[in-house]
C-alpha cells in the first residue's frame, strides 16, 4: 500500500503528463525498479516521447532469455481534470492507476525474489494512458524487444476497489482468449485457489480502453485485469481511502501466480485475433455479478434502476435458454446491457465504496 500512498498523494499532484509532478513520479519509479531489475538493452529505464516517458526495466530470464512476458499499468493520471469537490481538485487516481502499477511492482518483486525465472520479465509503467493509450501506442511503434518474442502482455488498471459494495469480492480478467487454450487454462489456474470470484470476460468487455488493447492489435496474447468503472472513477474521491489493502493483495497472488506460470511454462500462448467478441459464459458471468449486486439497487439513482431489472430479466432469459441458443440478437442484448451496467455502477456515490477497515 505504500506504493499508493505515494502515488496518490497530493504531493504529485494527480500525475500529469508532462509536468514536474510526472517527473517526480517517474524518479519514484525508476527508484523503487532500481532495486531488482535493469534497464532494457538502449534507455535507462526511461522511454521518453511526445510530451510523455514511458518506464520500462526487465528481469533477465535464465534460460530463454529472447523470449519475454510483459506486464504493464499506467501510471499517469488526469492532474485537476475532473469535477472538484469543495476545496478538493486533485484527481488523486488511487485506483486509477497508482493501484495498478503497485501490484506490476509488488508482482514483479516476487519474480525477483523466487530467483531467475526461464524467461524475462519486462515492467512496463506506461504514461499518457489517460490521453488516448499514446504510451503504450509509441512503445509498439518503437518496441525495445521484438514484439514477436513477447509471449503475453498482462495488463493492470483499475485494482483494489470494488463496483459496488456487496461487489467487494468481484475482480474481472478480461481477453485471455487472445492467448487460445493455453493462456485460458493458465488464467483458471491462477484463480483456482484466490477466495475472490474472477469474472472472465472476453476482450470486447474491455471497451479498448487501456493499455491491453493496444498490445492485442500488435499480435500480442492479453490478459487485463480490472475492478471496472465505479462512482470513484475520475473523481476527486479516488483517494488512498477507497483502496481495500486485503483485496489488492489478492489480486497480486492471482496475477502473480499467472505470470509465473507463463515465464516458466512449455506451452506458451499463440495470439488469436478471430475469437468470438462475446460467448455464452459471458452472459453467465454478467448474470452472477448482477444477481450479486441486487443489495445495492438502492444505491444506484432510481433513473437506472429499471433499466437493470430489465437486464437481470434478459440475462436470465438468455442463460436459461442455453448455449445452443446464443444467437446474434442475444449477443447484441448482452453488449448492449452491459454498457448501461458499467454506466449505472458509476452514478453509485464513491464513498459507499470506502472499505470497512478505513
Amino acid at each position: 500500500m505504500d506504493v499508493v500512498a505515494d502515488l496518490a498523494s497530493d504531493v504529485l499532484g494527480g500525475r500529469p503528463n508532462g509536468t514536474a509532478q510526472s517527473a517526480q513520479a517517474q524518479r519514484y519509479l525508476v527508484d523503487q525498479l532500481a532495486g531488482f531489475t535493469t534497464p532494457l538493452a538502449g534507455i535507462t529505464y526511461l522511454q521518453p516521447f511526445d510530451q510523455g516517458t514511458n518506464i520500462l526495466a526487465v528481469i533477465r530470464g535464465s534460460q530463454l532469455p529472447d523470449q519475454y512476458v510483459m506486464v504493464g499499468a499506467h501510471y499517469d493520471h488526469l492532474g485537476t481534470d475532473c469535477p472538484a469537490d469543495g476545496a478538493d481538485t486533485i484527481c488523486n487516481g488511487a485506483s486509477d492507476n497508482a493501484a495498478g502499477v503497485a501490484e506490476a511492482l509488488s508482482l514483479a518483486r516476487r519474480v525477483a525474489a523466487s530467483g531467475p525465472p526461464k524467461r524475462s520479465l519486462i515492467i512496463a509503467l506506461w504514461d499518457r494512458e489517460e490521453d488516448g493509450l499514446l504510451g503504450s501506442t509509441y512503445y509498439v511503434s518503437h518496441p525495445v524487444v521484438p514484439l514477436d518474442q513477447v509471449v503475453a502482455y498482462v495488463n493492470f488498471d483499475i485494482q483494489g476497489t470494488s463496483m459496488t459494495p456487496a461487489l467487494r469480492d468481484i475482480t474481472v480478467a478480461v481477453g485471455a482468449e487472445t492467448g487460445g487454450p493455453n493462456l485460458q487454462q493458465a488464467l483458471d489456474r491462477a484463480t483456482a485457489s484466490t477466495p475472490l470470484t474472477e469474472l472472465k470476460l472476453s476482450l470486447l468487455f474491455g471497451q479498448g480502453r487501456s493499455d491491453h488493447a493496444v498490445l492485442f492489435g500488435a499480435h500480442v496474447p492479453v490478459v487485463f485485469f480490472t475492478d471496472a468503472n465505479n462512482g470513484c472513477y475520475h473523481t476527486v474521491n479516488d483517494e488512498v481511502d477507497i483502496i481495500d489493502p486485503a483485496k489488492l493483495d489478492r489480486q497480486t497472488d492471482v496475477s502473480t501466480a499467472l505470470v509465473t506460470d507463463l515465464l516458466s511454462t512449455s506451452t506458451p500462448p499463440s495470439w488469436v485475433g478471430n475469437a468470438p467478441a462475446t460467448t455464452f459464459a459471458d452472459a453467465q458471468g454478467l448474470l452472477e455479478v448482477l444477481r450479486l449486486s441486487q443489495p445495492d439497487l438502492g444505491l444506484l439513482p432510481a433513473a437506472d434502476r429499471p433499466a437493470m431489472s430489465v437486464y437481470l430479466e434478459d440475462l436470465q432469459r438468455i442463460v436459461a435458454a442455453g448455449p445452443t441458443a446464443f444467437d446474434a440478437a442475444a449477443t447484441a442484448t448482452l453488449l448492449q446491457g452491459a454498457v448501461k451496467l458499467v454506466a449505472a455502477f458509476t452514478h453509485v456515490d464513491c464513498r459507499a465504496l470506502v472499505p470497512a477497515t478505513h
